[in-house]
């Protein structure tokens, strides 16, 4: 007891060089020790480690497999010929029943019709998209050309004076007045040889 309490009272006899070494070793050890931590237990390692593990496991079950399997057709004397046209034989036939049952169940369901029918729509859908954007880049072309020639009948506008606009809306409208005249006095002169030869 007497002894516990001299260690407890006993004084650190290290320099302050010493301290701040002994700091900075400590330090050190636990930046290692966490360094070697966020490593081990980093997401990328976590999965890099179950992905080897999952090789492993499948290399191991695919050997076992593969060493069964070859012990039933191949032994001390070579390829057992019997077993392998056996397996062939069950193989081909597996292959045309999946074929015709396909067959039927699809004809049954009507999946192959629909199946058919979405690349129909598919096919509508896509040409509908192209022909979308073929419309898209003319009338893109058109309003540009609109706006070109918009642009220089403003500008053609502008040149005028407006005393010229409106001397020629005049001449327009007098051209037009005389034209109408003419008609109407035609039109008066034939219904009158009209009534006449009525007469």
């Amino acid at each position: 007891m007497a002894e516990g309490r001299q260690q407890k009272t006993a004084k650190d006899t290290r320099s302050a060089d010493q301290i701040r070494r002994d700091i900075a070793a400590a330090r050190a050890r636990m930046s290692s020790t966490i360094e070697g931590l966020t490593e081990e237990f980093h997401p990328v390692a976590v999965k890099n480690r179950a992905v080897g593990q999952a090789k492993d496991f499948a290399q191991r079950e695919y050997t076992t497999v593969r060493d069964r399997l070859t012990s039933q057709v191949k032994d001390e004397n070579g390829w057992r010929t019997d077993r392998l046209t056996l397996i062939g034989g069950g193989l081909v036939a597996a292959v045309g029943a999946l074929v015709v049952l396909r067959a039927v169940v699809g004809r049954a369901s009507g999946a192959t019709t629909r199946r058919k029918l979405e690349k129909v729509q598919l096919a509508a859908a896509k040409q509908a998209a192209k022909d979308a954007k073929v419309t898209r880049r003319s009338d893109k072309k058109l309003a540009r050309s609109n706006r070109k020639h918009a642009g220089r009948n403003a500008e053609r506008a502008v040149k005028l004076d407006d005393d010229t606009t409106a001397g020629g809306v005049a001449q327009a409208m007098l051209k037009q007045a005389a034209s109408l005249r003419a008609e109407a006095a035609d039109e008066r002169n034939h219904s009158a040889e009209a009534a006449k030869t009525k007469k």
